[in-house]
This record gives C-alpha cells, sequence and structure tokens, in this order.
C-alpha cells in the first residue's frame, strides 16, 4: 500500500493533495482552515466523530461532499480513512533562511533535525511527540528522507499542522549555520559517549536523530559537538527513532521545566 499523498493530476492548475483520518481532517480545519479545498465525508449515517467534522467544515465555511465507500477507499489507497478525507492545497515548507533570521528566538530554544527518517510512521510519531513537548521547529533533509504524506499526518494525529518544517538541501550546513548563531549541536546516536540525562543542555540547542538503518551520517556526526546516548538493560541493542526522541525530549523538558515555543503559524 502506497503511503503518500494523493495527488490531484489536471491542467495547469496547482495540485491538490489528500489527507484522511478523523483526527488529521479535524487539527487541518482548526490549524489552517483556509489550507482546505473540500472536506469528503461518508456516504450514509455517521456518528458522533463524523459529525464533529461537519460541524468544522461547516463552521469554517468548508465545501463539504459525500462520497461512498468505494470511491472512499479508492482515492485512499485502502487506507483506513475512518469515513473522511480532505482536499488540501500542497503542504508548504518553511524557508529556513527565516529560520536563521529570527532575531529573538524562545527561551530554551530546541530546534529538531533528522538525519535521514524515512519511515512515515516514524515520521509522523516524531512529529506528534514535538507538538506535544513544545519543540516546534524541526529541520529535514531534502532528499533520501520522509516528507510530509497523508501517512505522516495520520500518524501524527494532524500535530503536523502546528509545526514550522523546514527542507535543506545539505543538512550539514544548516547545522553550522545554527552553530554560527550561538547554538549547541548534540547528536542522539546509540554509540554515544554520554548518557542523555547526564548532560545538562544549553538554552539554544540542536537535536540531531539519525534514520532508521544507518544513524546519523558520519559527516553530520562531526557537526556535532556533544553525542548522547539512552542507557539501555534489556537485550535488545537499539531503539525506534520515535520512541528514543521520546524519551530525549522528556529529559530535555525535565531540565527546562517547561519548554516553550510559538510557532509562526499560530
Amino acid at each position: 500500500m502506497k503511503s503518500s499523498i494523493q495527488r490531484e493530476h489536471g491542467g495547469g492548475q496547482r495540485k491538490s493533495v489528500l489527507v484522511y483520518g478523523i483526527h488529521p481532517v479535524l487539527e487541518k480545519l482548526r490549524a489552517a482552515p483556509g489550507d482546505v479545498i473540500e472536506v469528503l465525508v461518508l456516504r450514509g449515517s455517521r456518528g458522533p466523530a463524523l459529525r464533529k467534522v461537519e460541524q468544522a467544515a461547516r463552521q469554517e465555511r468548508c465545501r463539504i461532499s459525500e462520497i461512498d465507500a468505494r470511491g472512499l477507499d479508492a482515492l485512499t489507497q485502502g487506507a483506513n480513512h475512518q469515513g473522511v478525507a480532505a482536499r488540501l492545497a500542497p503542504f508548504t515548507y518553511r524557508s529556513f533562511e527565516a529560520l536563521l533570521a529570527a532575531s529573538h528566538p524562545a527561551a530554551h530554544d530546541c530546534v529538531l533535525f533528522l538525519d535521514g527518517v524515512v519511515d512515515p510512521r516514524n515520521l509522523g510519531g516524531i512529529l506528534r511527540t514535538c507538538e506535544a513537548m513544545g519543540v516546534g521547529r524541526i529541520v529535514l533533509p531534502k532528499d533520501r528522507a520522509a516528507g510530509v504524506t497523508a501517512a505522516v499526518t495520520k500518524a501524527s494525529a494532524g500535530a503536523v499542522h502546528h509545526l514550522d518544517l523546514y527542507r535543506v538541501s545539505n543538512l550539514s550546513r544548516a547545522l553550522a549555520a545554527l552553530r554560527d548563531r550561538g547554538y549547541w549541536v548534540v547528536g542522539l546516536d546509540a554509540q554515544g559517549e554520554k548518557p542523555a540525562c547526564d548532560l545538562v543542555y544549553p538554552e539554544k540547542l540542536a537535536v540531531v536523530m539519525g534514520g532508521e538503518e544507518r544513524g546519523i551520517r558520519p559527516l553530520i556526526r562531526r557537526s556535532c559537538d556533544y553525542l548522547v546516548s539512552i542507557p539501555m538493560n534489556g537485550r535488545v541493542g537499539s531503539l525506534n527513532v520515535s520512541v528514543a526522541w521520546g524519551m530525549f525530549v522528556y529529559e530535555l523538558a525535565r531540565q527546562r521545566a517547561p519548554l516553550t515555543f510559538s510557532p509562526t503559524n499560530a
């Protein structure tokens, strides 16, 4: 089953994208209703959750269309759509230059860099944790990494709509640019020499997480001021990248009590 956002082809018009599932559609209606072109709701009797989606769409004056189960299954390529989907304007990544130009970052600022996370479910889980823990800026590489898709949006429970995401062609240069602005770079790596809980983290922090198979690439490792790891007592030698991020950011939040972030799209 493909897990990318479904794209509409036609004419010279800008392509639309599709997200599905109750929480992703609701969060989009709450966060950026202007991006919603049309809400597609399963034809027939509807439970409270779907009626809530319809109510939110009507409040935002979004177009609502009914669709039969076969049509919705085809649009979402058999995914668990929960009876609702929405056509959206294409996802827009923010300019990394705008991040660099921010003259007054929030106290206890943290920017997350993902070095080659390819599984949409992992990326979605990471984004969901970011939103919950107040880490609102995430930098992704343009190549050989997952981007924002329908599957990512669903796995994030719609959290992606409340975050600032950036895509860069050179992760090493992006890290160097933040270091020039006073940020310290910490890589979370299974071979890190310090336990994550033993480091007192600076206010301006860039955190690097590696991909599922290769971890942090050697070039990016050399860009880190520190490499930290999560101590484990079991027989399994590594953690899922999304789980590892959740454990790390909880320690960061515990130290900072609490993290603060004011998203630019609030």
